[in-house]
């Protein structure tokens, strides 16, 4: 068994090998390295813009992770239910990175559900294009992004999220 860390969420994970993507934020492989080899990227000072941008990228997550966990108790399917559950955790991990980037406190609503339609099919939609949006804005994001640790979480997102759109087309 070996330790592993993600770079994005820096969660550990234990396994025989390093996951294809990190179970807890969804990041590639290539961010999952061995715990003994894992060095944080400093932040230091966040920029004006980063500062703005950060705080949109977590009112965005919130209002994602809220989304799913509503679409998954309407869902009429159990794969359904897993996908926008499994989406709910993604999009709440991700929340919490930024809180830590902002050095603020995760929001309460972060696990409540949130408003939906009662139709999976239009949740799918409407997911589809939640992640497009999410993609679009952290390009945004990366290219006015000063500080190294900013750029390595929002180009791990834009993968991520894009991901993501796979799975409701």
């Amino acid at each position: 068994m070996n330790v592993y860390r993600c770079r994005i969420c820096c969660d550990p994970y234990l396994g025989l090998e390093a996951p294809t993507h990190c179970p807890f934020c969804g990041a590639h492989r290539r961010h999952m390295v061995a715990a003994a080899e894992y060095s944080p990227v400093p932040l230091g000072e966040l920029s004006k813009k980063s500062r703005e941008n950060m705080e949109r990228a977590l009112e965005l997550e919130v209002g994602n992770s809220t989304f799913y966990r509503g679409a998954a108790q309407v869902a009429d399917t159990e794969e359904g239910r897993a996908l926008f559950s499994a989406l709910a955790k993604v999009e709440a991990e991700h929340a919490s990175v930024i809180c830590k980037i902002l050095g603020a406190s995760k929001p309460e609503e972060l696990y409540e559900p949130g408003e939906c339609s009662p139709s999976h099919k239009e949740n799918l939609a409407e997911s589809h294009k939640r992640e497009a949006r999410a993609v679009k804005l952290y390009t945004k994001f990366l290219e006015e992004a000063v500080e190294e640790r900013v750029k390595q979480v929002m180009e791990a997102f834009i993968e991520i999220e894009s991901d993501h759109l796979g799975l409701s087309e």
